[in-house]
């Protein structure tokens, strides 16, 4: 005989299917509504990119026609000027030359205004659409995650005292989950896809310019070809963020150093590393996630720290691994920048630096002063058989 408590469990799996249905229809209906605004975007982006290709053009021939309202005037004054060695005949034709040619002049001037204000109305447009995909990216992340808890075993819900930091590690792996997907949405959309739509406008292009003129077509082909080199590239890091093959063929330390160079290489920063070897000591999944941790750190070093010299130590043993970076930046108050990213919904950076190491039931220390640089410490088990040891208690 079934208990009271089956049939109330009964009933409230079956009203969050009806609550799953009806947000699933809510959310494929913003979806084709994003999805909308997103060609909207794309259309502008052409409007805009041939906008701005009519300003060039207009440019070369207002400054063109500058040179030839300077010339007319300059021939109209000598004509006037000189009455005894021009003829009436003469006069006309200088002051005719020069109405038409200032006619031209202003006719330009006036369209190359024009063409600049429809460019800054359609740039208006375009960031108002942008802010209308963010907000609705922002409310399906947010129902992807309510419907993915909901989707998930309710009873483990309902069981336990500890449901409710449960509930907040699941929906925390759900939200990050969601978060990484979007950014990987966004990376493709914003680049390879921008990319490739702008090689099938060219191809068009292309081939109406070929019919025309061989050697501008080869020239519009040249263009093309740099634009699917970027597209490729594109997907390429795209890929290689996703699961940096690297790990896989030199290993952790290996991979550090790679990265590192292309630091380097692109910015006036002297890194030292203190690595210890990785061989089969620490579980892939942690050293992917050593790795990211590495990579948000140098973002944050590269783009706020102003730092010259940085110093990676990498050490470990039979349950823990240590990191710790440090540089020599501007420094910055770590609690109040918690404080403030937090308040503004940031997804990466630092918060991403702490959800990661949370997750695996690390630690992590960040101390930093303003003029006085950064240190960056974090403690992480070695492989899972660690982590389940840390959340038994043991």
């Amino acid at each position: 005989m079934r208990s009271d408590m089956d049939l109330d469990v009964n009933e409230i799996n079956k009203i969050i299917k009806k609550i799953i249905g009806e947000i699933g229809s809510s959310r494929e209906q913003i979806l084709n509504i994003v999805e909308n605004i997103r060609k909207n975007q794309e259309t502008l982006n052409y409007e805009i990119a041939m906008v701005k290709k009519d300003i060039v053009r207009i440019i070369h021939e207002v400054d063109e026609l500058e040179k030839q309202d300077k010339a007319c005037r300059l021939r109209l004054v000598e004509v006037s000027k000189n009455f005894n060695k021009y003829v009436e005949k003469d006069i006309k034709e200088a002051y005719e030359m020069a109405s038409e040619v200032r006619i031209k002049f202003f006719t330009k001037m006036n369209e190359e205004k024009l063409l600049r204000e429809r460019r800054d109305n359609l740039e208006i447009s375009l960031r108002n659409i942008m802010i209308n995909i963010e907000s609705g990216e922002k409310i399906i992340n947010q129902i992807s995650i309510a419907m993915s808890y909901l989707e998930g075993n309710i009873l483990s819900a309902l069981e336990g005292a500890d449901k409710n930091s449960e509930m907040f590690i699941g929906i925390k792996i759900l939200e990050a989950q969601e978060n990484e997907r979007k950014r990987i949405a966004r990376d493709i959309h914003d680049g390879p896809a921008q990319h490739m739509a702008n090689v099938v406008m060219k191809v068009d292009i292309c081939n109406m310019v070929i019919q025309k003129d061989m050697e501008e077509g080869l020239k519009e082909l040249a263009d093309l070809k740099e634009s699917v080199k970027v597209a490729l590239r594109e997907v390429r890091s795209i890929i290689f963020d996703l699961r940096p093959m690297a790990l896989d063929d030199l290993g952790l330390s290996e991979t550090i150093q790679q990265n590192v160079k292309a630091i380097t290489q692109e910015y006036d920063i002297d890194i030292k590393l203190k690595l210890k070897p990785v061989h089969m000591e620490i579980e892939p999944i942690i050293q992917i996630a050593v790795y990211r941790i590495i990579q948000e750190i140098f973002n944050n070093i590269v783009k706020h720290s102003k730092a010259r010299h940085v110093e990676v130590k990498l050490d470990f043993g039979l349950k823990y691994l240590i990191l710790i970076i440090t540089d020599d930046g501007i420094g910055f108050d770590v609690e109040e920048t918690l404080k403030r990213v937090k308040t503004m919904g940031a997804s990466y950076g630092l918060i991403g630096i702490y959800d990661r190491v949370n997750q695996l039931q690390g630690e992590i220390q960040i101390k930093s002063d303003v003029g006085k640089g950064t240190n960056y410490t974090v403690k992480l088990p070695i492989n899972r058989e660690v982590i389940k040891d840390e959340k038994r208690g043991n």
